[in-house]
């Protein structure tokens, strides 16, 4: 069953504050398409569930007890959407930015552009 841009997206920020590599990659097999690709300001062309869980469990030393949201509801038509979100790291000012993201045929993320000011 395909499932809808907001649950997909709903999934993979979700899975941002899954802790343990298994879990990690795990939640994000639920929504990231096997050969999806991810950039953002600091990484460019993360590929595949062990990239990016990778690149979570790297955010994770980075910014221990940190909580990611989503901030607006997607807006969506064919195969992509746009969204808001933030993130509250312990001890900062909360701190947000927006991501593009394109789907495969199962619904699944194929391909995401994240943009955000640092947040350290």
């Amino acid at each position: 069953m395909k499932t809808s841009p907001e649950e997909t997206i709903k999934q993979y920020v979700a899975s941002w504050n899954v802790q343990g590599e298994d879990d990690i990659k795990a939640a994000f097999a639920k929504c990231w398409a096997a050969h999806a690709i991810y950039t953002d300001p600091n990484y460019e062309n993360v590929t595949g569930v062990d990239g990016i869980a990778a690149l979570c469990v790297g955010s994770h030393q980075l910014a221990p007890g940190r909580i990611f949201h989503v901030h607006t509801l997607p807006e969506h038509h064919h195969n992509v959407a746009l969204y808001t979100w933030t993130v509250d790291i312990p001890g900062k000012e909360t701190k947000g930015g927006t991501d593009y993201i394109e789907f495969d045929e199962d619904g699944k993320i194929a391909r995401l552009v994240s943009f955000f000011p640092p947040l350290q």
